[in-house]
């Protein structure tokens, strides 16, 4: 028995209804997959950025800390001369000027913020 005129259309109207639902299955995966490549393209640009601010902060850290180490420096300088002044004061039976206990105390919290500044920058180099 042949098949029908009728019958043979309908058979190809359901091939051609299957093909397109794999069709669209395939368009939907690849829209997906570009999707995907999209943002992942996105993400290492964002993370190449990341990457290169932590690259910058961390030489900032290391500038700053270099730089404290030598304000260190130069308040123990500060201090040393501070004492000659106050031993030569005592040789010589005077007092020295309260200007210079005011300035002793400013080089010793000079000194104390910069071992706070290198700790925390130490701090902040192991957090990077």
């Amino acid at each position: 028995m042949k098949p029908t005129q009728e019958q043979i259309l309908s058979a190809l109207n359901k091939l051609v209804r299957e093909n397109k639902t794999e069709l669209k299955t395939e368009k939907v995966e690849l829209a997906l997959v570009d999707d995907l490549e999209k943002i992942y393209t996105q993400v290492i640009k964002k993370a190449g950025t990341v990457s290169k601010r932590k690259d910058n902060a961390i030489d900032t850290i290391r500038t700053l800390k270099g730089e404290a180490v030598k304000v260190k420096q130069d308040t123990v300088d500060g201090l040393k001369k501070i004492e000659q002044f106050k031993k030569a004061a005592k040789e010589l039976g005077i007092e020295y000027p309260s200007r210079i206990k005011g300035l002793e105390k400013q080089f010793e919290d000079t000194f104390k913020d910069m071992e706070t500044t290198q700790s925390n920058s130490d701090k902040a180099m192991k957090l990077l």
